[in-house]
């Protein structure tokens, strides 16, 4: 062949090539993990319409979208992410593990004027190649803004100008204060095969909110949020209210919400406000259900069907960790037949271990309810398994039971929560230890005072120092006064030492408690707990 003959053969292959694909200019295929790959489109489109999906009567399709270099997806929890706007009322995106392999389909919800991120799932070791649209819908424009891989959101979140959706949750309205939307009949069905989890989680600086669940018959359980203790995320899962949700509501500053299942022997993630009005008929057992606090997921708490029940988990343990003329000892189970525990419980990672590993090496060893505390402290992490018997893991456990009253479940519950605060915060137990060590000689007496009447063991000064801060922290500020009344009041009526010890904290320092309270509350806060008196986030309507 002659060289200009050559040369034009050449220039023609060229721009023939030229016409069949061309390079995306729109924007690049952006991963999770940040990568920018570099999109080509199947067939030349101007410049200024490459990224728009325009619909005709009848079928039609988009060219196919390739990447540069195929992905293949690295872990688990990730999703095919699509953004756009949209009025065509039937739209497919397909994406593509290779040239003509398809890998999965969605369909593309219209998005009335909001731009949305529709999230496809993807399976760990996926190979994304590519990705093309199609409808077979009436006339639309669909307008495209970006494309690649991202976290999965099993729900909706609420982005900067857009929303972020996967189709399992219709989201019906949007604004900076307030969410409706409607989990669709798969996904319901989805949850009814399993224990559900709702986790609504709040924007930065959120204060307060009301979420409200209805089912399709109209009933509905509505929760108020404390703006003084909102946490970073609410949970709600089977058990929170007595029926499986179809529509959700918020009132108040949210950023998604995200529907998920808890494996059968899990912990249920819960506010301990929740836990106060759980629907007992739906305990994965008769005797507890097991919780995780949402705030600090490493403190398990156990609500309890009886007295009877919990004193056969805990009361053991209570005697060797706290109670006065027993701690340190392993009580023989006849020994403490007639004697009174606590009506709930809190015990530390460090506690438990000590109690486990002694019991263990005694004749009796420990009974079939100790063994299945035990099982749930392993398993959870909060205790492990070490060649002289057990030592700490991480967390804590607390307990109460539903034989107590609900005004005095709420008081319980409270209490138990501060410790397992200062079980989880560092710097606020260094605060309550510093602020213990400036009070006054006298303010230590009537406080060992205090504690030496429920029979705690006062030598032991973590245990005293601990108990000081949650019998203070249990109530709300307005509440104090009341509180050193009684106290005082009852030192008053019992021995001349404890009367004398009245009349002198009473006489010098008439504001001790208070003073206590709002040093112990600005060092809570500081250290990033929830006020004094209100651990509990969320508070269920009627309850």
């Amino acid at each position: 062949m002659k060289p200009a003959v050559r040369a034009v053969v050449l220039a023609v292959i060229i721009v023939l090539a030229a016409g069949c694909s061309s390079r995306f200019e729109g924007f690049p295929f952006l991963t999770m993990e940040g990568q920018r790959i570099e999109i080509w489109q199947s067939r030349r489109v101007p410049r200024d319409q490459e990224s728009r999906f325009q619909a005709v009567s009848g079928a039609a399709t988009s060219p196919v979208y390739r990447l540069a270099a195929p992905i293949i997806v690295s872990s688990g929890g990730q999703a095919f992410a699509f953004s756009y706007t949209s009025d065509i009322s039937r739209c497919t995106l397909t994406i593509f593990s290779d040239r003509k392999k398809p890998l999965m389909s969605a369909a593309l919800p219209r998005t009335s004027g909001t731009p949305l991120r529709y999230l496809v799932p993807l399976e760990r070791g996926a190979t994304v190649w590519g990705y093309q649209l199609s409808t077979n819908g009436p006339q639309g424009v669909l307008t495209f803004t970006g494309a690649g891989t991202s976290r999965l959101v099993h729900g909706f979140a609420i982005a900067a100008g857009s929303l972020v959706v996967d189709g399992s949750v219709e989201v019906a309205s949007a604004s900076a204060g307030a969410v409706s939307a409607r989990i669709s009949a798969a996904t319901r069905e989805e949850m009814g095969r399993g224990i559900w989890l709702i986790s609504l989680t709040m924007q930065d600086g959120a204060e307060g909110g009301r979420v409200v669940f209805t089912d399709p018959d109209g009933a509905t359980a509505a929760f108020d949020v404390n703006p003084a203790s909102t946490p970073p995320r609410l949970d709600f899962a089977r058990g929170s209210m007595p029926f499986l949700p179809r529509d959700v509501s918020f009132t108040g500053a949210l950023q998604s919400v995200e529907i998920s299942q808890v494996p059968a022997e899990a912990p249920l993630p819960a506010d301990p406000g929740t836990i106060l009005g759980w629907d007992q008929s739906s305990w994965r057992r008769p005797d507890f259900e097991l919780f995780s606090w949402n705030r600090f997921p490493h403190v398990l708490i156990m609500d309890i069907a009886t007295y009877e029940a919990q004193d056969a988990l805990f009361k053991r343990i209570a005697f060797y960790v706290e109670k006065a003329g027993h701690a340190g000892r392993i009580e023989s189970f006849s020994a403490l037949a007639r004697l009174h525990g606590y009506n709930a419980h809190d015990y530390r990672a460090e506690d438990l271990a000590r109690f486990f590993t002694a019991a263990e090496k005694e004749t009796e060893g420990l009974s079939l309810a100790e063994r299945e505390l035990l099982k749930i402290l392993m398993d959870n992490g909060v205790l492990q398994k070490s060649d002289a018997g057990y030592t700490a893991g991480q967390g804590a456990v607390l307990s109460l039971s539903r034989s107590s009253s609900a005004v005095l479940r709420r008081l319980l519950l409270t209490h138990e929560c501060f410790h397992g605060v200062y079980f989880s915060l560092p710097a606020f137990r260094d605060a309550t230890e510093k602020e213990w060590n400036s009070i006054s000689a006298v303010e230590r007496a009537v406080w060992e005072d205090y504690l030496a009447a429920h029979a705690y063991d006062t030598s032991d000064h973590y245990l005293v120092v601990n108990e000081f801060q949650s019998y203070l922290m249990q109530q709300e500020r307005s509440g104090i006064w009341g509180f050193q009344d009684v106290t005082l009041g009852r030192m008053r009526s019992e021995s001349a030492r404890a009367a004398g010890l009245a009349r002198q904290l009473a006489a010098t320092h008439p504001t001790a408690f208070l003073k206590e309270f709002d040093a112990l509350d600005e060092a809570l806060q500081a250290a990033g707990g929830p006020p004094g008196g209100q651990v509990l986030a969320v508070t269920r309507e009627g309850r």
